[in-house]
């Protein structure tokens, strides 16, 4: 006979694990320090490429606008401006990215431990149901063997 309510606990373990799967894999497979770090690089390269795009950007708006009256030193203070924006700029992107990925992690963590304490409960009802059709005197009862 099947349980109905072991079916409907599955049910709720497929849906949760279809619907959180994404959330919490990555926090199976690596460390906390390296799910951090890993995003970090990230968020190093992605920032990096962005900024740049920025930049040139601009360079080549000012420069458009500007043309004629570009100097040795205007060239110098541009490159020097924008190295101290990218310095500034990759600091707290760097950082934030590394803030999310830890919130991240530790919501997958509490993902999997909501999931395993699911596990836990699903097995606890395969062994009640293991001792309920177990014959009466292969059964673990304490109240048996005192008798």
């Amino acid at each position: 006979m099947i349980n109905e309510e072991r079916v409907k606990h599955m049910t709720s373990m497929a849906i949760f694990e279809k619907e959180y799967g994404p959330d919490y894999q990555p926090m199976l497979r690596y460390s906390k320090k390296e799910y951090v770090a890993l995003h970090g690089w990230g968020g190093f390269l992605a920032g990096t490429i962005f900024f740049g795009i920025i930049y040139v950007a601009i360079v080549l708006y000012i420069a458009g606008n500007v043309l004629e009256n570009i100097t040795t030193m205007y060239i110098l203070l541009m490159v020097l401006a924008g190295l101290l924006a990218y310095a500034l700029y990759i600091i707290v992107h760097v950082h934030n990215t590394r803030r999310r990925a830890a919130k991240q992690y530790r919501r997958g963590k509490r993902l999997i431990k909501e999931l395993a304490s699911k596990y836990s409960r699903l097995n606890l009802m395969y062994e009640d149901e293991v001792q309920q059709t177990k014959p009466l005197l292969a059964r673990n009862n304490k109240d048996l063997l005192e008798d």
